[in-house]
This record gives C-alpha cells, structure tokens and sequence, in this order.
C-alpha cells in the first residue's frame, strides 16, 4: 500500500514535470532533504540532552512540518521509525544466512528488502539520516553507562 503511494507520488510529479517544464524530481529531493535534515537534528538534539531550538537558520524562511507526537518519547518521523524499527528486532532473531531479521512464526520483521524499498523510494538522502539518527542513539545510549 506505501509502496503505492510513494510510485503514484513519483510519477505525478514526473507527469507535473514534463507538462510545466520544471525540475519537480530535483524539488522533491531538494525538499525531501530538507526535512530529513530538520527532523534528524531535532530527534538528535532531544537525543545528546540539549534544548531544542526551533528557529534554525536554514528552515526560518521555509516551511517545517509538524510532527503530531504519539508518546513522550516522540518528536519526529524519522525517531518514529527507528524505534519501530529496534522495537521490532527486539522481538525477533537475526538469520545471518538471509541477512534479515525474522520473528517467531517465520515473517520477516527487517532486512535487506526494507532497505531497498527506503532507498528506492526516499533516496539515498533518507537512508543518511537514518544512519545518523541511530549513530545519535548509540551515543545517546553509551552515554547513560
């Protein structure tokens, strides 16, 4: 079903694209970026205990989405998805002959298909972030030792 949405949403703006005569790809990654980046450094400056300030030179002039929080613990998309991502491998056991984490009935939880639909449909740019933001919580994580 995403996995829809996102290619409808790639080829409405390829559509868009031929018919104005403008760079809607370059766009959508420009913006894309945009917001990875906002949202890594807010999950990231929660993350190392500092104080969020929310007026950032390079988002002053330009929209910023916001993020409805589900838990205390919540503060972007981009944390969302990584700790739905460890809470899931938490409940599930790493096969490394199919490189891919698998829960108890057999369903794959996370692997290498994951990755390739996140990369191949948010670009290089998201799966950077993502990186970052678990390298954030890894030091989140050491420190508290």
């Amino acid at each position: 079903m995403l996995r829809e949405k996102f290619t409808g949403l790639k080829r409405s703006l390829e559509y868009i694209q031929d018919f104005l005569n403008i760079q809607g790809e370059s766009i959508w990654r420009e913006e894309l970026t945009r917001i990875i980046n906002y949202a890594v450094e807010k999950e990231s400056t929660a993350l190392v205990n500092k104080k969020y300030q929310a007026d950032l030179d390079y988002q002053d002039k330009h929209y910023v989405p916001t993020f409805i929080p589900v838990d205390a613990n919540d503060f972007t998309f981009m944390g969302r998805l990584l700790r739905n991502i460890t809470d899931s491998l938490g409940r599930g056991m790493y096969l490394d002959s199919l490189s891919s984490w698998y829960d108890p009935n057999g369903q794959q939880i996370f692997g290498l298909r994951y990755v390739h639909f996140l990369h191949e449909h948010l670009g290089t740019t998201f799966l950077q972030g993502l990186d970052r933001l678990i390298v954030y919580t890894l030091v989140s994580e050491t420190k508290k030792f």
